[in-house]
């Protein structure tokens, strides 16, 4: 299945995303990063799944599903800073749960079976938004068994 995997500097961003029922990304200053984004993001399907990541906690949170398509427009009230290419999301968990880079290196079949890296199965770094990457079915359900509430 295509998984999105979105981070957040912090647990507070990722509560306001939840509390908006959205979220968004950082804005670039490089044109041609954003217009590549734009294309990413306009590819990302309603009814996906994701995953929020908190890059002050190193965990993954929060599993979600999308609920629109992401609009070429920017947020201003939701976070402290703007952000762009906000889309609708219902969240299946909420930030009290977290699963430690550590423990999914242990947990997730894919890490364990074939050793695939875990910043290849699901890379996190803002580059990489709206990307997507291929987990099994075996990884989602343990990532919904751990996350979701």
């Amino acid at each position: 299945m295509r998984l999105y995997a979105f981070a957040s500097n912090n647990l507070t961003n990722i509560w306001a995303g939840i509390g908006a029922g959205m979220w968004a990304v950082a804005a670039s200053e490089d044109p041609g990063f954003t217009k590549t984004r734009i294309g990413k993001a306009a590819k990302m399907p309603v009814g996906a799944f994701g995953l929020l990541y908190c890059t002050e906690t190193r965990s993954f949170t929060v599993p979600f599903v999308v609920y629109s398509k992401a609009r070429d427009d920017k947020i201003k009230n939701v976070w402290p800073e703007e952000w762009v290419l906000p889309f609708n999301m219902k969240p299946l968990g909420t930030p009290r749960r977290q699963l430690g880079r550590e423990r999914a290196r242990d947990l997730l079949p894919s890490l364990r079976d074939r050793k695939v890296d875990l910043n290849k199965l699901i890379p996190v770094p803002p580059t990489f938004a709206f990307n997507g990457s291929d987990v099994g079915d075996d990884d989602w359900s343990v990532l919904i068994n751990e996350l979701a509430e």
